[in-house]
């Protein structure tokens, strides 16, 4: 056995060093290598090695924040990437040198600087994405903003009898920042945490797979005359999916309604396409689009539990026609023995905050049906990453 292990760190150490650089590595063999890597990190660690794991890992995002706020990611950007001394480093910083070196000694050991010799420190890759206006900085921002929420979950759960939260207006989230608001509606009202969220949601639109006119087909579904609405883009945010919708299909007939909260519709910067009008409308209000050929919701109703999905859902059943299409294109919860832990760890996340859940196939076919639609087709999608599926409802 010794032997064997033996050789498989020769193999290993040896496979490393042939590593293609990172952009020339397919993302399914990447994923597929770092699949028989973590099983191997299973099989080897004992116990006490994801213990501590758990019990530790929060100290990351909190440090690279304080890290933030003092400034240091920033001064290594504005430096160009040179190493610096402690004291270097210090006199472009706020907070004091000893407080520094602390700092400073945790992200060495996290593999974001490297110290190259004593009190001399240089940005790896991680150290220069990582400040202020980016997007993965806000994503430190906005996960640590979050997890004031996460501080939370034993709390509400033991003051509550250990009850899912079916109520988008009674979640965690209410309890950790004293407020009987949405989620949303608290953001609106903290400026900058919404800017960061923004943010965030942008950064996210590059992993999210195909577009759902790609998986479907319109050409042959979504014929209507020029003077009917042939689409309504329900909580579009600014309108990247109706955009791309419209440049896929510049000749198509029909009418395209962008909507969204009139807060999010007021952040448009640039004149939508021809053809394109955009509402400020919230979506648990009824819906002013009466008759349209399709009314489509991207990513929207995981956000919330069954009592508010189901409230939206009767809105946009009120204004369908016999031939109208309903289309929900959102992440699908795996039912396989296996779950990806990313997946599971964004099922709590959705809970904390929305008391919402990543529903499975047959949990959103469920909801659809409840709502009083008939699930006509379910287009799955085979993406990188969490799977995602288009569903496409009529009337019942």
């Amino acid at each position: 056995m010794t032997s064997s292990l033996s050789d498989l760190t020769s193999t290993l150490t040896s496979a490393l060093s042939n590593l293609p650089p990172q952009d020339k590595i397919q993302d399914a063999e990447r994923m597929q290598l770092l699949g028989v890597i973590g099983q191997l990190q299973v099989a080897l660690e004992p116990p006490q090695v994801p213990i501590g794991r758990f019990c530790f890992s929060h100290y990351g995002i909190v440090v690279i924040r304080i890290a933030q706020g003092m400034g240091i990611f920033n001064a290594f950007a504005e430096s160009q990437g040179k190493d610096m001394t402690l004291k270097e480093l210090s006199s472009k910083v706020k907070g004091d040198e000893k407080l520094l070196r602390r700092i400073m000694r945790f992200l060495s050991s996290q593999n974001i600087f490297k110290q190259t010799a004593s009190e001399s420190y240089k940005p790896l890759p991680l150290a220069m994405v990582f400040g202020n206006g980016s997007p993965p900085g806000d994503m430190i921002k906005h996960f640590h903003n979050n997890m004031q929420v996460t501080a939370k979950l034993f709390e509400y759960f033991e003051s509550n009898g250990y009850k899912n939260p079916e109520d988008a207006y009674d979640a965690p989230f209410q309890l950790a920042y004293n407020t009987k608001n949405h989620y949303f509606e608290w953001l609106s009202q903290n400026p900058t945490i919404q800017e960061t969220f923004n943010s965030v949601m942008t950064q996210s639109q590059q992993y999210r797979g195909a577009d759902w006119f790609e998986i479907y087909p319109v050409q042959e579904k979504l014929q209507v005359s020029p003077d009917r609405v042939l689409l309504v883009d329900i909580g579009g945010g600014v309108g990247h999916d109706i955009t791309a919708f419209k440049k896929h299909f510049p000749d198509l007939p029909g009418k395209l309604v962008l909507e969204d909260l009139p807060q999010v519709i007021d952040t448009i910067k640039e004149p939508l396409h021809e053809g394109i009008t955009a509402i400020g409308h919230s979506m648990f209000e009824p819906q002013p689009v009466s008759g349209a050929k399709a009314y489509y919701l991207r990513t929207v109703l995981h956000d919330f539990p069954d009592k508010q999905a189901l409230d939206a859902l009767a809105r946009i059943r009120a204004v369908m026609t016999e031939d109208s299409i309903l289309f929900v294109h959102e992440h699908t919860m795996s039912d396989d023995l296996d779950v990806p832990p990313m997946a599971a760890t964004l099922d709590i996340h959705m809970m904390e905050i929305f008391s919402s859940l990543e529903r499975t196939e047959k949990e959103w076919v469920a909801l659809l049906e409840k709502g009083g639609f008939k699930v006509v087709k379910v287009w799955n999608e085979d993406s990188f990453g969490q799977s995602t599926a288009l569903f496409e409802a009529t009337l019942s």
